[in-house]
């Protein structure tokens, strides 16, 4: 008896779940209609899309793209290279009206190493609008390979760094008027360095943030190099400081003591823009530093304190508290 119960509604439910009442049911109704009407969608804008939005209107070109000014020293055509990397295989040009195409374009400026921060894009009927920060070459680390007994000296090799310490590719002017010179005693990691790859020794990183601070400065004031006595064992000992250097620092041109990169200056030291000032105040007083000789200055109290010339400024000098 049971059983033939069990059967009973089974033969119930079977019955509910018939063909006709599910074609026939609400939800399968409106599923299909909506079905429909997308398929119907498709098929008209692929045969009348092209008459609804002017195709060519919405081609990004190279004239559709804004871009940020490129420096002289950026040898690349960034809006072709924009072009090629959102171009499709068979695809004439890129649309405007592509979805992937501001994620694409991100993708291949992040890939530049002539870029150091994409800082907006925009897309819209006009095209594509970017603002991009350029890495801007501060310096040129100089490095002195060590003398052979029996060879020639070799030229001394000059690689440019930003103000994050990265070394820029080829392509720039390797003058040493045109860009402030960073002597350290045997830079650290030479052997890892590939372009655009940010250069992991911290004398540089320093004399790179001193030499950013500095760049529209350095050269009218008639500086020249940027050097430090630090060695590598002693890389990061601040208590150590930068120093300019014009042309016959060596020798018997002028020395300024500068200290610290901007924000690790010690305690009591001055700010950069302090010894800043302090060195315009001077230049403005006295004429440009390479007009001077044999003289040697330092500014990390954010005042321009003469110590005298080479030989007595190695002597500690009463009331200075950052004499060496």
């Amino acid at each position: 008896m049971a059983r033939k119960k069990r059967n009973d509604l089974l033969d119930q439910m079977i019955a509910k779940f018939s063909l006709r009442g599910m074609l026939l049911h609400p939800a399968t109704l409106y599923l299909g209609s909506a079905v429909i009407v997308l398929f119907l969608a498709i098929s008209c804008w692929e045969k009348y899309g092209h008459r609804i939005i002017d195709v060519d209107a919405m081609t990004l070109t190279a004239e559709k793209i804004q871009l940020t000014p490129q420096p002289s020293w950026v040898g690349a055509d960034l809006k072709q290279t924009v072009l090629e990397s959102v171009q499709f295989p068979g695809q004439r040009s890129p649309s405007i009206m592509d979805t992937s195409l501001i994620p694409s374009t991100v993708t291949t400026l992040e890939s530049v190493g002539w870029i150091e921060t994409i800082d907006h894009i925009q897309k819209s009927k006009s095209g594509l609008k970017i603002d991009l920060t350029y890495r801007l070459p501060v310096a040129m680390v100089e490095i002195r390979p060590k003398p052979v007994k029996g060879f020639k000296s070799t030229q001394p090799i000059r690689l440019h760094i930003d103000r994050t310490a990265t070394l820029m590719g080829k392509g720039l002017s390797d003058r040493p008027d045109d860009y402030l010179l960073v002597s350290v005693d045997q830079p650290m990691y030479t052997d890892q360095l590939i372009a655009w790859s940010q250069w992991q020794d911290p004398r540089i990183q320093n004399a790179a943030a001193i030499s950013d601070f500095v760049k529209d400065v350095w050269q009218p004031m008639g500086l020249y190099r940027l050097m430090t006595w630090r060695n590598q064992s002693n890389a990061s000992d601040r208590r150590i400081p930068f120093q300019f250097w014009t042309k016959m620092g060596q020798k018997t041109g002028v020395r300024v003591i500068w200290g610290n990169a901007p924000g690790q200056e010690l305690p009591g030291e001055a700010d950069a823009a302090e010894k800043v000032q302090a060195m315009a105040a001077y230049v403005v007083k006295h004429g440009r530093f390479d007009q001077m000789t044999d003289r040697t200055l330092d500014v990390r109290s954010g005042r321009a304190v003469v110590l005298g010339d080479h030989q007595h400024a190695k002597r500690l000098t009463p009331g200075n508290p950052f004499a060496r």
